[in-house]
């Protein structure tokens, strides 16, 4: 009898070690979760994408860390020349900027870098080159947090706003046709004098 309840014993008491192996397993696994979690949290995130201010037909070019700590050593290249609003010269080559051809050492949250591009029925004219506005093109960005490097790659494509309207604020339609109005009233006056 002595042996049959030995033997229980150690059946119940590697039960128990393999149950309490498996805790341990999931708890390691739900720490790890919970760094990655944690990780992406505060991270940086640095993104870069086209847009256009409402009733304003010029595009624009944003790269803005939308994460909660600092992106190190920023490293942003981008794969072709664009001209800024069609002026071929090596002035308005956004590729030679020095935010394309300098590490910026650090770029806070919620810090934005602003590039005009040109003006959208400039870039999607029938005649426009290809090679001074291009509508499509990719930027890199590289940079560091804590002991990572990220690397991402942002398409830049234009093509979907062609043909579309740039969305206008009623209050600016609205401040616009005041704006007229006192204008109209002021050369009224000014003529009735």
């Amino acid at each position: 009898m002595i042996e049959f309840l030995t033997a229980l014993l150690v059946v119940i008491t590697g039960f128990y070690a393999w149950v309490t192996y498996r805790i341990q397993k999931a708890n390691e696994h739900v720490v790890e979760a919970m760094r990655e979690q944690s990780e992406l949290i505060y991270c940086p995130y640095v993104t870069v994408a086209p847009f256009v201010e409402p009733g304003n037909k010029v595009f624009y070019l944003r790269i803005v860390n939308l994460g909660k700590t600092a992106a190190s050593d920023l490293r942003l290249a981008i794969d072709r020349s664009f001209f800024m609003f069609g002026k071929r010269t090596e002035q308005y080559d956004l590729a030679t900027y020095s935010a394309f051809n300098q590490p910026i050492d650090s770029l806070p949250p919620d810090s934005e870098i602003i590039f005009g591009l040109g003006l959208s029925f400039d870039i999607f004219a029938e005649d426009a080159d290809p090679t001074t506005c291009p509508t499509t093109f990719t930027i890199t960005a590289t940079y560091k947090f804590g002991s990572k490097q990220v690397e991402e790659r942002h398409f830049i494509d234009l093509r979907p706003y062609r043909n579309a309207e740039a969305y206008q604020d009623p209050l600016i339609r609205r401040l616009t046709e005041i704006n007229k109005s006192i204008g109209e009233l002021t050369k009224a006056i000014k003529d009735n004098r």
